[in-house]
């Protein structure tokens, strides 16, 4: 009788002989937030080895190269980023990170401000090294999926800079799509051909939230690259902070304001029926020095993460006690209240950047707290409580 660990041997011993199967590759992707051209990636893969080269405009422009050398069974022996910053942003001309990977660990070698970060992570064999928004090593994962065959496929990505590998699922949806369960980002859905080739992928709905395409002909990296570092995106999520004085007491909000750049923003972009961070990146953030009432519900002086709750019937806030976090480690177990919202009638014209912001009522001893994005205006009223 054939016992787990001897299935999961096998699994893994395939995924590290797939990509001496694969046949040569190559292609280029144009990756897309809304309306905006966010970057631009090219790639060629042979039998050991993995080679492309990125143009990527947020929030300054840089030109990236990147190397992926393979032992020949299949199993990653070291990985290389370049990158040039084009822009001429602050910061350095050229940085370069490493990872070797050697037995069941990673050694990485990463730029950290002036000087450089040396780390040791402990990774399960066939792990594959990956940088924020790159597509030919996720088209790898998926390529490998395809030749590994069966209705799911679990590998591992360890994230440049990451103390933790993360988990990647993936789960063929017919014979031309799958879903990227990949780490903390959500989960992707990508358009693939029967070898596992990136045809496209979707983020919307998920923290990362591009739209990527596979493009024909060839790309003129270094035309782009100065034609970009004219028009770099800067931040595409600004951090920002308001203030109001309610009865004396000074409450804050920290957030930061995604923007619609031509999306269909609630029932897309932010999913109807889940937990939403109430902006992008680190999560909201509000901080009393008084105890409140929010809706009718208390909230006791602190420092908390703001949450929301959207629906097509209705809208919660939520006070969560944990704070400081990023936006996608909400714990339902750390709420303290969830409250009912007013949905306001929808604006006449569509509000580009998510808005957060007080309105003093009366004469100052109350305030209405008020979120606005596309059309969408919610309200909930606040007063010091007595």
């Amino acid at each position: 009788m054939i016992g787990r660990r001897s299935v999961a041997r096998a699994a893994v011993l395939v995924a590290l002989l797939v990509p001496a199967m694969l046949a040569a590759q190559g292609g280029a992707f144009i990756v897309r937030l809304g309306r905006d051209t966010l970057a631009l990636e090219r790639y060629s893969r042979t039998a050991d080895r993995l080679e492309g080269e990125q143009v990527a405009r947020a929030p300054s422009t840089v030109h990236r190269i990147f190397t992926v050398m393979f032992h020949p069974g299949g199993a990653v022996e070291r990985f290389e980023l370049v990158e040039h910053n084009v822009s001429g942003a602050p910061g350095p001309a050229e940085s370069k990170a490493t990872v070797d990977f050697a037995g069941d660990s990673a050694i990485s070698t990463l730029p950290d401000g002036d000087s450089t970060l040396h780390q040791r992570v402990k990774v399960p064999p066939g792990t594959l090294p990956w940088y924020f928004q790159n597509y030919a090593l996720l088209e790898e994962i998926a390529r490998r999926a395809r030749s590994a065959g069966g209705t799911r496929y679990t590998t591992t990505l360890l994230p440049l800079g990451n103390t933790e590998p993360w988990t990647v699922t993936l789960d063929p949806i017919g014979r031309d799509s799958m879903t990227i369960l990949l780490g903390s980002i959500g989960r992707l859905r990508a358009r693939v051909d029967e070898r596992g080739t990136l045809l496209g992928l979707s983020g919307i709905g998920t923290t990362m939230q591009v739209t990527v395409e596979r493009v024909r002909g060839p790309l003129d990296f270094a035309a782009l690259g100065k034609s970009f570092a004219l028009r770099s995106l800067g931040p595409l999520s600004p951090a920002d902070s308001v203030r109001a004085s309610v009865a004396g007491a000074v409450l804050a909000v920290r957030y930061s304001r995604p923007s619609m750049r031509g999306r269909v923003i609630f029932g897309s972009a932010v999913p109807w029926n889940e937990v939403w961070r109430t902006g992008a990146n680190a999560a909201t953030q509000l901080s009393t020095p008084v105890d409140l009432t929010i809706g009718g519900a208390t909230v006791p002086a602190g420092i908390y993460s703001v949450w929301s709750l959207p629906t097509p019937t209705g809208w919660k806030l939520i006070i969560n006690k944990q704070h400081g976090q990023w936006g996608t480690e909400y714990k339902a177990d750390s709420d303290l209240v969830r409250i009912d919202v007013k949905v306001e009638a929808p604006l006449a014209q569509p509000l580009e950047t998510f808005t957060i912001g007080f309105e003093p009522q009366g004469d100052g001893t109350a305030a209405t707290l008020k979120l606005a994005w596309d059309r969408t205006v919610v309200t909930v009223p606040v007063t010091v409580k007595k």
